[in-house]
């Protein structure tokens, strides 16, 4: 059996899972957002609840939304995390061994292994939420990076930018222009918001999209552009078999169609080949990608 957790942005889950993958119990409590102490007696809690239920002694995965290494948090949007050391603070909280890694990459283990992509070798996996994370698998492997950031995609410029394009879009990191700032909920909701002064969460924006609200339709074809030009920047650099889209974001159905149609434009080749696929796991793949963590 596996034991795994997800640190989420809103909501922090635990499950145990069989060696197949199937959820064996799930236990789920709102992420305290501005106390670390919190967030470990919250975990604390979790792990107790769904250890009741189902005997398990052996590693937790844990999912954060950031980047570990050498167990030290960093670059979370969660800003209580940053700088602690979250590994042998959850070891000794919970009294276990802990792994941990990044939001996305076990996001793109779970699929890449026992999801929508486990008939391809290598899957690049975009994990478009609040905010967003990426996970790369080669050859089945999840590849971590000698800094512990591989496939740090929401970090990196918006690729093609038009004019006055990155005008007002400062990331939450500190920079100006990530892609995080545009293809996230949270940057789709503040684009949203500047051309209406109005707040809409993104998918309340992608309801009324289908709702043919012409302004709500403008919002989601921009993003639309623009996760057409990230994945396509994936294309030209990794030329993965599989890019798997998760998340609240990311699920959106219209962009299994939508997106693909930008890359022609885009991709240095005369016929792309990868696949986009979206995960049918729902919220349950990080969590269950946390799970397999250890093999």
């Amino acid at each position: 059996m596996r034991l795994g957790l997800d640190i989420g942005s809103r909501i922090i889950s635990t499950a145990i899972l069989s060696d197949g993958g199937e959820f064996l119990c799930l236990k789920q409590a709102e992420t305290p957002l501005d106390s670390y102490r919190d967030i470990l007696h919250t975990i604390s809690n979790l792990i107790a609840a769904v250890t009741a239920d189902i005997s398990h002694d052996g590693i937790v995965g844990v999912a954060v939304p950031g980047f570990v290494h050498e167990g030290i948090a960093q670059n979370s949007y969660l800003e209580s995390l940053n700088g602690k050391n979250l590994q042998a603070d959850l070891q000794a909280s919970l009294g276990r061994h802990v792994t941990l890694a990044n939001s996305g990459a076990c996001f793109t283990l779970w699929e890449a292994r026992h999801a929508g992509a486990k008939d391809h070798d290598n899957v690049f996996g975009m994990l478009i939420d609040d905010s967003s994370w990426g996970g790369l698998v080669i050859d089945k492997k999840l590849i971590r990076g000698r800094n512990d950031i591989a496939a740090n995609w929401g970090h990196i410029p918006l690729p093609w930018p038009v004019p006055h394009e990155l005008d007002g879009h400062d990331c939450w990191c500190g920079r100006v222009g990530c892609l995080d700032s545009f293809v996230s909920a949270r940057g789709m909701e503040d684009d949203y918001f500047r051309i209406t002064d109005s707040q809409l969460s993104a998918t309340a924006i992608a309801t009324a999209a289908h709702g043919m609200d012409i302004v709500a339709e403008s919002a989601l074809q921009v993003l639309e552009d623009r996760i057409g030009r990230a994945t396509a920047l994936i294309i030209n650099m990794l030329d993965p078999d599989v890019i798997m889209l998760g998340g609240t974001v990311g699920c959106f159905e219209r962009l299994l169609t939508t997106v693909p149609r930008k890359w022609p434009g885009y991709v240095h080749t005369a016929k792309v080949k990868t696949q986009l696929l979206q995960s049918q796991s729902g919220n349950n793949a990080v969590v269950a990608g946390a799970a397999f963590l250890n093999g």
